[in-house]
């Protein structure tokens, strides 16, 4: 059984080409530090997943993580980009270390049908 017959609650995706997604997660998290977009992983089901650094959200020394503020800045940035962009309410830090990057972020998100 797959994720969206498991949870109907979910909305049909629309396809999208990856270069759109690429383009636009890649600009939502460019700051003047530079893209923190490491990676973008596209699945069967037409949802990406956005795996970034940490520097992204300029936390301070000692901050544990961002702040629930810094998180819905992302995503009202991502819903000005594309008003069709659907934003998974789970989201956040990457467990399995990546060589050269010490903490990562993850977003999921597909764009609904019109």
């Amino acid at each position: 059984m797959d994720q969206r017959s498991m949870n109907k609650e979910l909305p049909d995706f629309r396809r999208v080409k990856r270069a759109y997604a690429a383009r636009l997660i890649h600009s939502a998290l460019s700051n003047e530090r530079g893209s923190a977009l490491l990676e973008l992983i596209d699945y069967d089901d037409r949802r990406f997943r956005a795996v970034f650094a940490a520097s992204y959200f300029g936390t301070r020394t000692g901050q544990a993580g961002p702040s629930k503020s810094q998180w819905n800045t992302l995503k009202k940035k991502l819903k000005r980009r594309d008003r069709t962009i659907f934003i998974f309410r789970e989201h956040g830090k990457l467990d399995e270390p990546a060589a050269g990057v010490a903490v990562r972020y993850y977003l999921d998100f597909g764009f609904m049908r019109y």
